[in-house]
């Protein structure tokens, strides 16, 4: 019953602020909900005096004092963050004792759009090279002593031909303590344990995830229990790099060191591919 009446407490404090709505003083108006993440709700709104479309990002009430730290943190992170292939963020404030950011609205389509939606199909090579392209991202952010935590299909964007990472919400310092409960399970110790392999391990699932984009069962309408490794046909060199990237093998100590297999093995695929 108790946890009944959390839900729908939840659902009621959480719901999202009305179409047409004036935040900050008016400066900035509400044109549509564009979703609800673990930590926050957002909106794609309209800058009054700029004329702009810009994301307006709330803390989700229901979230309480963690809600607003995160938000916080966020706003610190993207501060430090100026890189063409990730959101601006362009400013803060509080409007009715709640906090909001204000960052630069990517339009585009999320790779998880891209699959599920638009039926896209990545080979092999096509997702390698992606990868290589989203590790650019991912390397200048590790430079910067900040893991992302949360890079997923539905956070990595193509906006024309340029990839963008999106939603530092759960971003984190390589510097601070972990927030990994101790009796979380594994997977969540893998993904959000504040070191550079966590974000190399959800790269693993992110590529998985594109190369089941070109996955056609033998008999469709039969569960497998094979493993990816059984199911994809792609190369030995590229399970390699899976089976480290999920840290079933030693895995790699940085970026740097994926993106140097990776270059190595998308040069074996381009001599392979070239005409003899």
């Amino acid at each position: 019953m108790l946890g009944t009446f959390k839900g729908l407490y939840g659902a009621w404090i959480d719901h999202p602020e009305r179409e047409g709505k004036l935040l900050h003083g008016g400066k900035y108006r509400i044109c549509r909900f564009l979703g609800m993440g673990s930590y926050g709700l957002t909106y794609l709104c309209h800058d009054v005096e700029s004329g702009e479309e810009i994301a307006v990002k709330q803390a989700r009430p229901s979230k309480g004092q963690l809600g607003r730290e995160l938000l916080r943190r966020e706003i610190e992170i993207m501060g430090q963050l100026e890189h063409p292939a990730i959101p601006g963020c362009l400013s803060s404030f509080v409007h009715n004792r709640r906090l909001y950011m204000v960052t630069e609205y990517v339009k585009g389509r999320t790779v998880e759009d891209l699959i599920f939606e638009k039926g896209a199909v990545f080979q092999e090579s096509e997702a390698l090279g992606f990868i290589r392209r989203l590790m650019e991202i991912v390397s200048f952010i590790h430079g910067k002593g900040i893991v992302h935590l949360d890079i997923r299909i539905p956070n990595v964007m193509l906006q024309g031909e340029q990839i963008r990472l999106i939603d530092f919400g759960l971003a984190s310092r390589l510097s601070e303590p972990s927030r990994v409960e101790p009796g979380a399970d594994e997977e969540t110790r893998l993904r959000r344990t504040a070191d550079v392999t966590s974000d190399l391990y959800a790269i693993g699932h992110f590529l998985l995830f594109m190369l089941y984009s070109a996955y056609e069962p033998d008999e469709p309408d039969t569960d497998s229990a094979a493993g990816w490794e059984e199911e994809l046909s792609i190369s030995a060199k590229t399970k390699q790099m899976i089976r480290k990237l999920l840290q079933i093998d030693q895995p790699y100590a940085d970026a740097p060191a994926f993106m140097r297999e990776l270059d190595d093995s998308l040069m074996i695929q381009d001599e392979t591919a070239a005409p003899s």
